[in-house]
């Protein structure tokens, strides 16, 4: 009778550890990459479409392919931020934020997101190559490479290489918006190629 009383002791005290832990866990947090400046440009009325173009394939660098919110503390050393977490893979985020610039400046075009759908093939696509996309302790960096490209041909028919910086910090939102304004500034790159707004 002692000896199950102990156990049952034991256990009640194990659960009870068990349940304050959980409670006292940290909570996780969640940042999005953002397009929010399209939103205030983009023409909600009905347009004719002129042309369809994708955005995509992308690529971004094997560092960047986790979910957690980083920044590089040295040249050497990348920092995986404690609980803080991307709410999408960062591929698909760079993607769905270029793809809302570009529709946004370009309401006569139906801008489409790589993989597309075999009825939605683009007339021309922008591949983008992310070659950096890093945070450190007071600003951010992105170099791009972009190629648009006849899908009729499959040849490139224009190549441009992006770089941009913008002040930021080791803060998980201040990353998120530093990526942001980023990616517009691509996305602006990208509306001004002779090759995409040529008839």
């Amino acid at each position: 009778m002692i000896r199950y009383t102990t156990f049952k002791y034991i256990t009640v005290i194990t659960a009870l550890l068990a349940l304050c832990a959980c409670q006292h866990s940290p909570r996780k947090e969640y940042f999005a990459l953002n397009a929010a400046t399209s939103e205030t440009t983009y023409n909600h009325n009905s347009t004719n479409i002129e042309k369809v173009v994708g955005i995509g394939p992308l690529s971004i660098p094997e560092y960047l392919q986790h979910s957690r919110i980083s920044y590089w503390k040295t040249p050497l050393q990348l920092s995986l931020l404690e609980n803080q977490y991307w709410a999408e893979p960062l591929e698909q985020g760079i993607s769905r934020v270029l793809r809302l610039h570009v529709q946004a400046a370009h309401p006569q075009w139906r801008v489409v997101q790589f993989p597309w759908r075999s009825n939605q093939r683009p007339a021309y696509t922008v591949r983008v190559d992310i070659q950096r996309l890093d945070a450190f302790r007071d600003h951010a960096v992105i170099e791009a490479g972009i190629d648009t490209i006849d899908t009729q041909t499959n040849k490139i028919i224009a190549s441009k290489q992006f770089n941009a910086r913008v002040d930021s910090s080791s803060n998980s939102a201040d990353i998120a918006r530093a990526y942001s304004e980023l990616l517009q500034q691509l996305a602006n790159d990208i509306n001004n190629m002779p090759s995409l707004t040529r008839q």
